[in-house]
Order: structure tokens, then C-alpha cells, then sequence
């Protein structure tokens, strides 16, 4: 009987460690800027991008999220062989963000032209952008060829 609930309790154990390891969330940038220095620097809080060129679906991914309790990236290019998530992404996407200067007033035309060209697929398929700006505006663009 001290076995049969010996073995219970050895397997709610490792199945506790199990699920409290798979929470852990890679994506995570644990050395970033405070909230309210990216939102001036970048303009806005969320950015989820997506771009299929002729020869490769979902080409481009990068995805930036800032709230109040974190912040997540992840940037995947397989035109250039990235991957990256957490630290790495935002390190890489920070100056690409900068560089954007993207506001609630550019045409969707302005948009797409820009962020297409800062991450290097002018030559895109499919184009899906979504964006949650600071002043809490959400916003999308998308476009095919």
C-alpha cells in the first residue's frame, strides 16, 4: 500500500514539474526597456507581422508584444536563416522598429511600403500586419500580389 501511493505521489509530482516547465515562456525579453520607452521609441505596443513571398509562405514573422506585466518577441526570417526569440528578437527588431516611425495617420500604402522594405520582401505575396498603437488604436494592413 506505502508503494502503490509512493508511485501516486512520485508521478503528480513530475507531472506538476512537467507543466510548470512547459509554462515557461521562451519568448520573453527580459532585458527590455520600460514600458514607457518603447512606447516612444517605437510608437506603438503590439506588432504582429506576417509575409509569404512566391517562394516561401510565411517568409517573414515577427511578432512584438508589450503589456503590463511583460514584454514577448519573436522574429523568424527564412529568407535570411533567422530565428530568434526573447532578448535575441527584440535586439534584432529594436532598430528595425526605430527605423519605422510608423503613426496612426500613414496610408496603408505608406505602411506597407515601409515595413515590407525594412524587413526585405518588397517582393512579397501576402502581405498581414497588425498593429495596436500607444494611443490604444489597433490597426491592420494587409495585402496580396
Amino acid at each position: 500500500m506505502n508503494t502503490k501511493k509512493l508511485s501516486l505521489y512520485a508521478t503528480a509530482l513530475l507531472s506538476t514539474a512537467l507543466v510548470l516547465g512547459a509554462c515557461t515562456d521562451k519568448e520573453i525579453v527580459k532585458n527590455a526597456p520600460t514600458n514607457e520607452e518603447i512606447q516612444s521609441e517605437f510608437g506603438f505596443r503590439s506588432f504582429d507581422l506576417d509575409i509569404d513571398t512566391v517562394k516561401k509562405r510565411d517568409a517573414i514573422e515577427a511578432s512584438f508584444d508589450l503589456d503590463m506585466s511583460e514584454t514577448e518577441a519573436e522574429y523568424k526570417n527564412k529568407l535570411n536563416n533567422i530565428k530568434l526569440s526573447g532578448d535575441k528578437a527584440y535586439s534584432e527588431l529594436q532598430p528595425i522598429f526605430k527605423e519605422l516611425g510608423l503613426t496612426t495617420d500613414m496610408s496603408r500604402e505608406e505602411v506597407i511600403e515601409k515595413v515590407s522594405k525594412a524587413f526585405g520582401a518588397e517582393d512579397y505575396a501576402e502581405f498581414d500586419l497588425e498593429i495596436e498603437f500607444t494611443d490604444g488604436s489597433e490597426q491592420e494592413f494587409s495585402d496580396m500580389k
